[in-house]
């Protein structure tokens, strides 16, 4: 198998040859690239050529593409601010009030903002490798994440607890929905083979299983239901509260944090669905000994690896100053030790 067939192969729930290798390193190829953020996350053609280059240095199956997780907020009309040489965050939201709700749209995804951006990127490295190389677009932020974000995360938050039943607060998060799935679709249009999305304020470190129930997850089943093709969902920290109600959704796969317990996401989501994950970024990746690299890489793939559904990868993001042979280790491992018989 090829890198493309060998994930397509893990996304139809089939046993590949062995165990696919994605990694979630945009700060990383950054880096070793020579691009800067800003560079990387304006030019479509200077964040192509980061993870070109990465996947070039490390061979892994599936390139992760995303610009920040302030792409779509921004677009939408909230104020994004940047330190050079750092990923953005948000700065005022697009909306001071539920009242100011009517006055936003979804996206054009081929016009508005910086996404255009990430979409030419996806369309750059499609024709580049997109026969040998799988390639994931990431659609950050999903539904709740991006309300939050356009409303203020601490109101909205403060919204969800003093008026659950507003009508408005079902408008914002439709029209972030709606916003949403366009950039999925258009990433899928552009040549990626799958997608993804971000949506950590939803997870258990921010809000309660009862709220993620009500406000987070009708979004994302909705998603993974309209789409036709294989969706990644990642909300970071410990999803251990909610993995009974992810294993409810439909067919899709879940990129877990390293926080949440392994054995348990197996025994419960792993069931059904795919596993991406969860490799701890900055403890093991970052700081670690290539020898911890294989040795933790080992012990998740032996877990994870029975029955096929999974992607080898970090359990987020990859810090910058990650040492390349932490990165040859991982990925080396996986060849070593992720055959199928």
């Amino acid at each position: 198998m090829n890198a493309v067939q060998r994930v397509e192969a893990v996304l139809a729930g089939r046993i590949p040859d062995r165990v696919p290798v994605c990694l979630h390193n945009f700060l990383m190829a950054a880096e070793e690239a020579g691009v800067p953020l800003e560079d990387y996350s304006e030019k479509p053609e200077a964040a192509a050529r980061a993870h070109l280059d990465a996947v070039e240095r490390y061979r892994h199956d599936c390139i992760l593409i995303d610009l920040d997780t302030t792409m779509l907020a921004e677009a939408m009309g909230a104020q994004r601010d940047c330190t050079p040489g750092e990923t953005g965050h948000i700065a005022a939201p697009a909306i001071r009030s539920l009242e100011e709700v009517e006055r936003l749209k979804p996206v054009d995804p081929l016009r508005d903002g910086r996404i255009p951006v990430l979409i030419e990127a996806v369309r750059i490295m499609a024709k580049a490798v997109g026969s040998e190389v799988a390639i994931r677009g990431n659609a950050d932020q999903c539904a709740f994440s991006l309300a939050g974000m356009l409303r203020g995360m601490q109101e909205f938050l403060m919204d969800l607890v003093e008026c659950p039943d507003d009508p408005r607060l079902t408008q914002l998060l439709e029209v972030a929905y709606q916003s949403h799935v366009a950039v999925h679709r258009a990433l899928k249009a552009a040549g990626a083979h799958f997608t993804s999305l971000g949506d950590s304020p939803s997870g258990p470190d921010v809000v309660s299983p009862a709220i993620f129930r009500r406000f987070a997850r009708p979004y994302q089943e909705r998603l993974v239901r309209e789409l036709s093709w294989p969706v990644v969902i990642h909300i970071c920290g410990d999803t251990g509260p909610i993995l009974d109600q992810l294993a409810e959704y439909p067919p899709c796969a879940f990129e877990l944090d390293y926080k949440t317990d392994a054995v348990r996401a197996k025994a419960t989501v792993g069931r059904g669905h795919v596993l991406f994950g969860n490799v701890d970024p900055s403890g093991v990746l970052a700081r670690g000994s290539p020898a911890l690299v294989r040795e933790k890489t080992r012990e998740l793939i032996a877990m994870w690896k029975p029955g096929g559904r999974f992607v080898l990868n970090a359990g987020c993001a990859i810090p910058a100053n990650t040492p390349s042979e932490n990165v040859r280790a991982f990925v080396e491992t996986a060849r070593e030790v992720g055959v199928y018989a």
